[in-house]
């Protein structure tokens, strides 16, 4: 099913999430940046609700507002109006502390240049985000390890970055997007840095991750390629919401 317009995007939702527990919800996001004596206009008012074990694709031209929607959608960046909401909370009125430690439990994060600490280990990489949680060592080395077997890297635990590929490296990273068991995965052009065939082997294992795991991810792309993997892939152009379609 394809969406049109903007009111589509909350007025009706995609047959595969039908009765599907709404996830995040944005209504009619606006964010604006002043450069100078310019404001420029990267959301214009963007409504969009994401089900729990999605699997989407946001994608358009550069310049579209992916990036700014992306801040929004993992709680990076605040709207200049509308509202946000994560598993039923309005987030607006959080204060910053409270934003981190929410993130920290409901959201985990893919880069597209990996953001890996270059003198630890894929293991230390992986256990970093449950270091910040407090988890003891022995149980976040023990996450963090079944987290890397799941990304099919249980040969790499001490590999340091530098020593690893492209796609391995980006494995990690989604290693440690899930190593605290989040309910959304937020990865932003998460194969740009990679090779073709590496580029479908992430988005792969996303897909298989989302399926077994039931964790919703969001990725933006330019990659027309990628799209055929997807549930469900969102247009964005000129800071709007143009399509919304169902491919499953």
């Amino acid at each position: 099913m394809s969406h049109s317009n903007q009111a589509a995007d909350t007025a009706g939702m995609a047959t595969s999430t039908a009765g599907a527990e709404v996830l995040l919800s944005l209504s009619d996001i606006k964010r604006d940046y002043v450069l100078g004596e310019t404001k420029v206009q990267a959301l214009k008012g963007v409504s969009l609700r994401i089900h729990r074990g999605e699997f989407v694709a946001i994608w358009g031209p550069s310049g579209s507002g992916k990036s700014s929607l992306m801040n929004i959608l993992g709680l990076v960046d605040a709207p200049s109006s509308g509202e946000v909401t994560l598993e039923g909370l309005p987030v607006s009125h959080l204060s910053d502390d409270a934003l981190a430690d929410l993130r920290s439990r409901k959201i985990g994060f893919v880069f597209q240049s990996f953001n890996l600490i270059p003198v630890l280990s894929a293991l230390e990489n992986v256990m970093v985000p449950l270091q910040i949680q407090g988890v003891a060592d022995p149980k976040a080395r023990e996450r963090a390890t079944q987290a890397l077997k799941d990304v099919g890297l249980e040969g790499q635990l001490h590999a340091r970055p530098d020593k690893m590929s492209g796609g391995q490296r980006q494995r990690v990273a989604i290693a440690r997007a899930l190593v605290t068991s989040p309910s959304i995965v937020v990865a932003d052009e998460p194969t740009a840095n990679l090779d073709s065939e590496n580029s479908v082997m992430v988005v792969e294992l996303m897909r298989e991750l989302n399926r077994t795991r039931r964790v919703t991810f969001i990725f933006t792309t330019h990659d027309p390629r990628l799209l055929e993997l997807v549930d469900r892939k969102l247009l964005l152009k000129d800071g709007l919401l143009r399509t919304d379609e169902s491919l499953r």
